[in-house]
């Protein structure tokens, strides 16, 4: 289903690089994977179909020969179809693997309120959609805190815990979980906990003495805390990252078995704080001795992307960027050993967002107010009655399962496997987008994981 987008977004003409953007808006993109119900969507008297065909485990090693056969306006055309099954099984995803999950911009965007019955449908083949693409992580969030008239304070953790166990049942074996404080400003040191109490104040002390304790005791009753990382305050910068460090050791020592991680950038004088960093893949590479000194001392390193990069042709998973862009992210985590991927919206639609015709969204975070570039709210389509897959999406799928088999083959030839990687990944900076290049390379992945 072809998607508008309406501008070429935060890249001035001269600084265009060849594929960033692929194409100068506006224009349409077949981005959006709506099930073919016999019909399609044309513009301009085009239509586009893709054709998905699942391999079981299970399937005669070979070639699968078939046709597809396409009747419109009385005439019939037939497209023979050959799929060559190897024998390699793509592991189970063994990263972290996060898009931001939010439901609830599905029926803000529908401007309906569903049943339950319908709520929980709908919630089950959107998280459906998100295990196809092999997402094992999720955000959680659902503390309830009440001010009690003792001063001191009452925490719900039901909600919190229901979640987890409802994701866990659907495949979900990582989560994320809510930050304890968030920014008061982009320009202010101050960081808040419960929208209100600053964290450097006794309160503040007071509040996480109380809340920690029980978290790390729910976390412990169902054998979570090595699969569970708690948000501290995201994305801290050069204005608070002294109070960053200082609610990252107090959180430490009033509850030393819960796992800190955040987005981070470098040259905010932040690492060691948290448990799992997480930077910009672009932030990485410019400071990866850094970084890889940080690992060095037992600190967990993922990477994650958002409405930036957008310089220097760094990969992304933007719509105006070659589809390869989105497929590469996970050949970065390979090449550098990076153990989770991170980003914000897997559909989080913003207000007054139509995203099959508005893509460059007004965002605001805290008192910042911007536009976002096209595809940075979600990779998941607001269909009718369920969730439509995007074709980003399904590049996420593709290059994460690259990324596995290429570990795979890492561990019995590493030197091999680093020179099939090299081919298609250099840097998040500089990949093969040839198209011909990429298809060859991919088979040559295949067959050498067959190999083993």
């Amino acid at each position: 289903m072809p998607i508008f987008v309406e501008s070429t977004f935060n890249i001035k003409k001269e600084n265009y690089r060849e594929n960033y953007p692929e194409r100068e808006a506006p224009y349409y993109l077949y981005d959006c994977y709506r099930p073919f119900n016999g019909f399609l969507i044309l513009t301009d008297g085009f239509g586009g179909l893709y054709l998905s065909v699942k391999v079981d485990k299970d399937a005669e090693v070979g070639f699968i020969k078939g046709s597809v056969k396409i009747k419109a306006d009385g005439e019939t055309v037939e497209i023979p179809v050959s799929i060559e099954v190897f024998k390699a099984i793509v592991p189970d995803t063994t990263i972290s693997l996060i898009n931001g999950y939010s439901i609830g911009t599905y029926y803000n965007y529908k401007g309906i309120n569903p049943t339950p019955a319908e709520f929980a449908d709908m919630d089950q083949k959107s998280m459906a959609m998100l295990r196809r693409a092999r997402q094992n992580t999720m955000y959680v969030g659902g503390v309830k805190v009440t001010d009690k008239d003792d001063g001191s304070y009452d925490f719900d953790l039901s909600a919190l815990e229901a979640v987890m166990e409802k994701y866990e049942k659907n495949g979900f074996t990582r989560f994320f979980g809510p930050s304890v404080g968030w920014r008061k400003s982009w320009h202010e040191s101050t960081i808040l906990i419960n929208g209100k109490i600053p964290a450097m104040s006794f309160e503040a002390y007071k509040y996480l003495t109380q809340y920690l304790p029980k978290l790390q005791k729910m976390l412990s009753a169902h054998g979570w805390n090595d699969r569970f990382v708690l948000g501290v305050a995201d994305e801290p910068n050069a204005p608070n990252s002294t109070e960053y460090r200082a609610l990252c050791g107090m959180i430490k020592k009033i509850a030393p078995d819960i796992r800190l991680a955040d987005a981070m950038s470098w040259g905010q004088n932040v690492p060691g704080g948290v448990d799992v960093c997480i930077p910009l893949n672009s932030e990485f590479e410019a400071h990866i001795d850094e970084f890889s000194y940080i690992r060095d001392q037992g600190i967990e390193l993922w990477h994650y992307v958002c409405c930036g990069p957008r310089h220097d042709g760094y990969t992304n998973r933007f719509m105006d960027y070659p589809l390869l862009s989105s497929q590469y992210l996970f050949w970065g985590n390979y090449k550098y050993k990076l153990t989770g991927y991170l980003h914000w919206a897997a559909m989080h639609y913003q207000p007054k967002q139509n995203p099959f015709v508005s893509n460059i969204p007004t965002h605001r975070n805290t008192d910042s107010v911007g536009l976002l570039p096209p595809g940075d709210t979600h990779i998941i389509y607001p269909g009718d009655g369920e969730p439509w897959m995007s074709a980003r999406l399904e590049a996420q799928r593709r290059g994460q399962e690259e990324f596995e088999l290429l570990k795979l083959i890492g561990e019995n030839d590493r030197e091999k496997a680093d020179k099939l990687c090299e081919a298609g990944f250099r840097k998040f900076n500089n990949v093969e987008y040839d198209i011909n290049k990429y298809t060859a390379l991919n088979r040559e992945i295949l067959k050498a994981a067959s190999e083993l």
